[in-house]
């Protein structure tokens, strides 16, 4: 299952949500989705926007939660 890292890539930069609001022009409401559930699901001009803002793609806002699990042990 994918889900978004936003959270973790403003974490490692040390970014605060209002500050990516204000200069990627996201409603705080939006941005403050985007770090509080990994499960939801933006628009594409909003991840676009996001993406630009941090330098990096919209695949690498993205992870895949199955390929970082350990396989179940029986």
């Amino acid at each position: 299952m994918f889900r978004l890292r936003v959270k973790e890539i403003l974490e490692e930069r040390k970014i605060p949500v209002g500050r990516m609001s204000r200069e990627a022009n996201v409603p705080i409401t939006m941005a403050r989705k985007m770090v509080k559930d990994p499960n939801y699901i933006p628009s594409i001009p909003t991840l676009d926007k996001v993406a630009k803002y941090l330098g990096v793609s919209i695949e690498e806002l993205y992870t895949n939660d199955d390929e970082t699990r350990e396989p179940d042990e029986k």
